[in-house]
């Protein structure tokens, strides 16, 4: 079964590393409507098992983490 595929943000979506501010109340709420939509986006068939578990394998590979 394959689930949704990850897509890379786009670059305005990225926060620069070098940003030492804190974000404001209005980037953090946005962060979290972002994150519910994205949730809510992948959660088609796919529980948060199987996602774990592919972010995994993705990461490092088939072996056997067990």
């Amino acid at each position: 079964m394959d689930g949704p595929k990850l897509k890379p943000a786009p670059p305005e979506d990225i926060v620069d590393v070098d940003d030492d501010r804190e974000p404001t109340k209005e980037e953090i709420m946005d962060d979290i409507r972002q994150g519910l939509r994205d949730v809510l986006a992948g959660y088609e068939g796919q529980d948060a098992m199987e996602s774990l578990e592919e972010l995994r394998r993705e990461i490092y590979g088939e072996t056997d983490s067990r």
